[in-house]
């Protein structure tokens, strides 16, 4: 079902990893030329991901645009200027049983911490870190959390990374031990873990109410369950053609796969008010 042709769309929140990106992570010249056309007529085009701020800036950069960010599905909102508007985390010590907790009975699983800008492993050489620096190219720093992390800080997120049968496993654990989270599968590999406050719909609100911007004149896109309550949040939304089935039977819309422009497919069936 494509949007009311009569709603002109104002604001646009789109995941990064599976939705924005394609499979080598890189941005189609054409959809770049789209996100620019909105940036210039005033639409704010928010990237929205389970990253951390360096992981999402230099796509930012790329885009060639100017907006908010939102990092940790929602934990952490960043303004134009990078400065935290809004903040929700694990509190450090409760961050430190759940880190003791999968190290001791999953040690096959790689299990590292955030901390606004700040990325923490005991083994910054683990395969998995690896993995996810080439992919985000973020930087790790190598220690624990009680050594990195402030008496009263908190955690933005913990990471954890392994086989899918593990993973699939350690999830069912940590929501039967530990409460007040938010615990979900990314991909089949990825557990990530944040305070239960934290939503990427709840960020689709708090960017409504803070640009002015009823949340009928919104959009957004994404390709998985995490993303979910964002797509269900706003005016309409699209699901990535590489979603799963439920996803995109939830979604109002579906659009081509990540390797085939799927957000510039979806932008350009709607009509975009003009805010400046």
């Amino acid at each position: 079902m494509i949007a009311p042709e009569t709603m002109q769309y104002k604001m646009v929140f789109c995941d990064i990893d599976g939705t924005l990106i394609d499979s080598e992570h890189r941005v189609s010249s054409g959809t770049i030329q789209k996100i620019q056309e909105l940036y210039h007529i005033g639409i704010p085009f928010i990237l929205v991901s389970a990253r951390m701020p360096s992981g999402i800036f230099p796509l930012q950069r790329e885009l060639g645009i100017k907006a908010p960010i939102v990092c940790y599905s929602g934990a952490l909102i960043l303004n134009e200027c990078g400065d935290p508007v809004r903040t929700a985390g694990i509190d450090r010590e409760k961050a430190i049983l759940m880190d003791s907790f999968v190290k001791r009975k999953w040690k096959q699983v790689c299990c590292s911490a955030y901390c606004h800008d700040d990325w923490i492993a005991d083994n910054v050489h683990d395969k998995w870190i690896l993995q996810e620096q080439s992919i985000t190219a973020s930087v790790p720093k190598e220690g624990r959390i009680s050594d990195l992390v402030p008496q009263k800080g908190h955690i933005h997120k913990l990471l954890c990374m392994g086989e899918a049968g593990a993973i699939a496993d350690l999830g069912n654990a940590l929501k039967e031990n530990f409460s007040g989270l938010s615990i979900y599968r990314s991909k089949d590999t990825y557990l990530e873990i944040m305070d239960g406050s934290a939503s990427k719909s709840g960020a689709v609100k708090y960017l409504c109410k803070a640009y002015d911007i009823p949340i009928e004149a919104t959009v957004s896109f994404g390709d998985n369950f995490n993303d979910m309550d964002m797509l269900l949040a706003t005016g309409t939304c699209f699901a990535m053609g590489n979603a799963p089935a439920e996803v995109k039977r939830q979604a109002r819309n579906v659009t081509a796969d990540n390797d085939h422009e799927g957000v510039l497919a979806g932008l350009e069936q709607l009509i975009f008010a003009k805010n400046v």
